[in-house]
């Protein structure tokens, strides 16, 4: 039985969560729950015993079908918010992703797929400023990428509600 690395611990939220981005033709591919207003990093919650590497790996399989590779750590971020009003401490390992087959098309046109309760998408990189994106920093870190792993620790403070 597979548990994931969540602890509601009754006023808050322990999470922690392996994403990843994968860039092709200067856009990115992002997703969003049909009932949020902001768009997010694809990828999910770290089980009990996974390493984030394989995490976020699975989760680009589970929700895409494809085969991906964590190619290389970008940031680790502790990441305080509010979602639906309810406070959460997350701890995120975010990787730069390789689509180890190359079935991903994002040749400069937007490509929607769409999954369940979420909807995937490629977004030009120079439209990222003008998008809600959780967390709200990658719409500044996302178009210069680190070169080596960063620590970042991140507080929003303003509550995210679903419409």
């Amino acid at each position: 039985m597979t548990q994931d690395l969540t602890i509601d611990l009754g006023e808050q939220m322990l999470n922690c969560r392996a994403a990843g981005i994968i860039v092709k033709d200067n856009h990115v591919l992002l997703h969003k729950n049909k009932k949020d207003p902001f768009w997010t990093l694809i990828g999910g919650r770290i089980q009990l015993g996974e390493d984030s590497a394989h995490a976020v790996e699975r989760e680009f399989e589970e929700e895409l079908g494809i085969s991906a590779k964590a190619d290389r750590l970008l940031w680790v971020v502790e990441n305080f918010f509010a979602y639906r009003d309810y406070p959460f401490h997350e701890y995120s390992f975010i990787y730069l992703i390789k689509d180890v087959e190359n079935k991903l098309q994002g040749n400069g046109e937007v490509i929607s797929h769409v999954a369940g309760d979420f909807i995937y998408e490629w977004i030009p990189l120079e439209r990222i400023e003008a998008i809600s994106l959780k967390p709200d920093f990658l719409r500044e870190k996302l178009v210069n990428l680190p070169s080596v792993p960063v620590h970042l620790i991140h507080k929003e403070k303003i509550s995210v509600e679903a419409e």
